[in-house]
């Protein structure tokens, strides 16, 4: 009876390991099968020359990256002293590690003065600049700020540029197995144009980078100086030299008229003496006339 006990508890224990191989088998199964039809999905998202666009680090890499955001300010400012104003500007953007992209000077009348500044600042500085330099103005006129994001751009520029990558290192090693003249002028021909568009999406994601770390900040300055007239020192006031002055041209002016008189009637007393004897004749004349004795 023990022997029989023995053998169907035998028995029993190898129907369960026997069980559980089927279960671990049909389990392995199902799994291979599943990763099949994803094998094939993602061969059928390569491209003519095998690279692949993986879309799993297209998102691990937009989620990971901080925001990108390019900084812009327009600043419209009343200042005191144009110059110095511009020169404290210029002194900040240095100390900050930034750099003065354009600069313009105005004069608007006889003192005052008004320009325009613009300065890259670096990103980390964008905000606490702006405050330094209303700080220094008199008024501040006009103030913008904005921004634009470009994180989703940055992110699908360098998932772009990683295929691009994969696309030339194909091509660079199909030209070295390549053996007939048109194969080599049809590779030579796709890697040119692989290449192209690799630099232009580097360039693009420079200016980005650029324009990130380094916001944008355009200054108007207008000057409003008022002048306040002061008592000049008496010794430059010369009140002798300036009344001396106007005495001789006083006298030079009597004389310069008297002297006209004289040229006038030295060089016209032909025709005042011709006048005078007609008229004296017709004064004998008139009194003739009149019966009246001529009286010398």
């Amino acid at each position: 009876m023990k022997n029989i006990i023995r053998v169907i508890v035998f028995v029993f224990i190898i129907s369960m390991l026997f069980a559980c191989s089927g279960r671990e088998q049909s389990q392995s199964s199902s799994d291979y099968a599943s990763e099949g039809p994803m094998e094939s999905s993602e061969e059928k998202a390569s491209d003519g020359y095998g690279g692949q666009a993986d879309d799993s680090v297209h998102n691990r890499s937009y989620n990971e990256t901080e925001r990108m955001v390019i900084y812009n300010a327009n600043l419209s400012l009343e200042v005191k002293d144009f110059q110095v104003t511009e020169a404290f500007i210029q002194e900040k953007v240095a100390t900050l590690g930034g750099y003065i992209i354009e600069s313009s000077i105005y004069h608007t009348g006889t003192d005052q003065m008004s320009g325009n500044l613009v300065v890259k600042i670096p990103q980390k500085h964008f905000h606490s600049f702006i405050n330094e330099v209303e700080t220094a103005s008199v008024k501040v006129i006009d103030r913008t700020v904005s921004g634009n994001d470009v994180t989703e751009e940055f992110v699908d520029l360098e998932s772009r540029l990683r295929s691009k990558r994969v696309v030339e290192e194909r091509l660079l090693s199909f030209l070295e197995k390549a053996e007939k003249t048109e194969d080599l002028l049809k590779i030579s021909s796709d890697l040119g144009r692989v290449q192209e568009e690799i630099e232009q999406l580097l360039g693009r994601i420079q200016y980005l980078k650029n324009n990130v770390d380094f916001s944008t900040v355009s200054i108007y300055l207008n000057e409003n100086k008022i002048n306040v007239a002061t008592l000049q020192e008496t010794e430059n006031l010369n009140t002798w030299v300036k009344a001396k002055s106007l005495f001789m041209d006083s006298v030079n002016g009597i004389i310069s008229f008297f002297s006209v008189i004289i040229v006038l009637m030295i060089g016209l007393s032909p025709i005042l003496v011709s006048v005078f004897i007609v008229g004296f004749v017709i004064l004998l004349l008139l009194r003739k006339k009149n019966n009246k004795p001529f009286e010398g």
